[in-house]
């Protein structure tokens, strides 16, 4: 759900850039003392159905001034749903909660019948402890783990929510292929199951630590002119994967500032990448974009972080996991959900591609994807302890033709139906054509296994 967001806009402000009434009317129902205590212990229920929890959440959310955009993230409720909720609460109070619109979905019942088990949970010895269950991303938690879970939190006040991961990936056993334990997707089931109410988190630890947060550093300013390379200039590309903090960073300052999405933070598992070129006459290349060679040191401090060691910084590459669900990719390729669950870990995407915006050279973005399928199945066998089989992109339409991942051999398989937090303004959605590259030959074979 993260993927369909926009940038983030202020909440008064409505999908058609007028000030919203909306968060008006539904401060103006929670007014009243009483009705902001009723839709509070909704909100904190655990017997009450998701479909009021989250509903209810929403509300306090509301009041609090937060966007559509977060609260998407802070309910997992699609944005159309947000919007409805607030518009029939401000226009009906109370009486909104009293049928929900819809039948529970099938992880909401399993929800639902774990938080009426714990509520009085039988003996030990039940066999319902272990077979009613719930899954969150990809991992079935049964109700004996739940209550284990809610346990540590209570007799560990102290741990944070990544120690509560890490004891509970100890606990359960969940590591991932290279042997490392799956903190991070732990961590993101805790904040869900708070999301459900099965469990009460501590508070984050510190919210002005985290990566997004942090001042990106000054970025790396364009020469004068460009930096025109010709075929014969480069001798060899070297497609090198960003480990240490200082890759990492230059990586990072390159999306934000040159990559017109501006965003660095990928999901799941990733790899990113820096592609360096070599040649004699990259130098030559360089100097002269910069003008005048009088000087001492070319302008802009520029000199020694492009060119540096003879090799010279071309762009940037990015992968992480794949799109949850593609009608086009899953026709493609042939499974059924089972199977697209299973094995979805196989499929990898191209998340990001920039080259640098000072740089020309033809055919030099196709020789980078040619370049780097042979490299990140070894990768990321080597980070993860499996390899990927196909490798997924989505171009948009309106701003590139695709032309590279076609000349690499990419394969077009259709084009997305596009999504927009506003039902009214989804036909202005940017569509996107979606690019598959197979790395091995019976990727088919492999993606619709079951083992």
């Amino acid at each position: 759900m993260h993927r369909c967001l926009r940038p983030e806009r202020g909440p008064e402000i409505d999908d058609a850039g007028r000030r919203s009434s909306r968060y008006e009317k539904v401060r103006k129902r929670l007014d009243d003392p009483r009705t902001l205590d009723s839709v509070t212990r909704l909100a904190q229920s655990r017997n009450a159905g998701i479909w009021r929890i989250k509903r209810a959440k929403i509300i306090l959310n509301t009041l609090e001034g937060k966007s559509v955009d977060r609260m998407v993230i802070d309910t997992r409720v699609p944005p159309v749903s947000i919007i409805k909720c607030q518009r029939d609460f401000g226009e009906r109070g109370m009486s909104y909660f009293d049928r929900p619109s819809r039948k529970p979905t099938q992880r909401e019942a399993h929800v639902e019948n774990i938080l009426t088990f714990l509520a009085k949970p039988p003996s030990p010895n039940s066999r319902l402890w272990n077979s009613l269950k719930v899954k969150y991303i990809g991992y079935q938690y049964s109700a004996r783990q739940i209550m284990q879970i809610r346990e540590l939190i209570s007799t560990c006040p102290d741990l944070t929510r990544r120690g509560i991961a890490r004891e509970i990936c100890l606990k359960f056993r969940l590591y991932q292929g290279n042997g490392k334990l799956k903190i991070t997707q732990t961590t993101e089931s805790l904040i869900r199951m708070q999301m459900d109410n099965l469990i009460v988190l501590p508070a984050p630890a510190n919210k002005t630590s985290s990566r997004r947060s942090k001042p990106m550093p000054k970025t790396i300013e364009p020469p004068p002119r460009k930096i025109i390379i010709k075929a014969g200039d480069i001798d060899r590309i070297e497609i090198i994967a960003a480990k240490n903090h200082k890759e990492v960073t230059l990586w990072r300052e390159m999306i934000v500032h040159h990559h017109y999405i501006g965003v660095s933070t990928m999901f799941g598992p990733q790899m990113r990448y820096l592609v360096f070129g070599y040649g004699s006459s990259l130098e030559t290349a360089v100097k002269t974009a910069f003008g005048s060679l009088r000087k001492k040191r070319p302008p802009y401090g520029l000199y020694n972080r492009l060119l540096k060691d003879g090799r010279l910084l071309l762009g940037v590459i990015g992968f992480s996991s794949a799109a949850w669900r593609l009608a086009s990719r899953e026709s493609f390729i042939g499974w059924n959900d089972e199977q697209r669950m299973a094995n979805l870990r196989l499929v990898v995407n191209n998340c990001r591609f920039l080259i640098l915006p000072w740089i020309k050279s033809a055919n030099l973005a196709s020789k980078i994807l040619g370049g780097i399928s042979r490299h990140l199945p070894d990768d990321w066998q080597e980070r993860y302890g499996y390899r990927p089989v196909l490798l997924e992109t989505f171009v948009q339409m309106v701003r590139f033709k695709g032309t590279c991942y076609r000349a690499a051999n990419w394969i077009p398989i259709g084009v997305t139906e596009g999504y927009n937090l506003y039902s009214n303004y989804r036909n202005r959605v940017v569509a996107k054509q979606i690019f598959v590259y197979p790395l091995e030959k019976k990727f088919r074979e492999m993606l619709c296994r079951i083992s």
